[in-house]
């Protein structure tokens, strides 16, 4: 995996959970700091792991004539970037969420 898609996809997700934590912040004010936080970071992974698991729905049900083991290894491929992608989602997303909370001092 290229390295430059990783951090591509790190400064999105911190990038994205700034600024679904200070949208949640005007349209939830009732919700605790760290619900806000938690639910911000969870958006992108969730949508990740949504567009991997239709991805890996599309390659099985496909037709792919004989070669069945090509089937097997695209689906471990795509379960496994996908995986990493949803985990640096995550972790971004959660970083993102702590730094936005911090700026505006709660």
């Amino acid at each position: 995996m290229n390295l430059t898609f990783v951090l591509i996809g790190f400064a999105l997700a911190v990038f994205m959970g700034a600024a679904i934590v200070s949208l949640m912040a005007t349209l939830r004010p009732q919700w605790s700091n760290r619900r806000r936080q938690l639910t911000a970071a969870c958006v992108l992974p969730a949508i990740t792991a949504v567009a991997t698991l239709l991805g890996i729905l599309f390659i099985s049900s496909a037709d792919h004539g004989q070669s069945e083991r090509m089937e097997d290894l695209a689906i471990a491929a795509l379960a496994t970037l996908g995986g990493g992608a949803v985990l640096i989602a995550f972790v971004g997303g959660l970083i993102g969420a702590m730094l936005a909370g911090r700026r505006r001092g709660r």
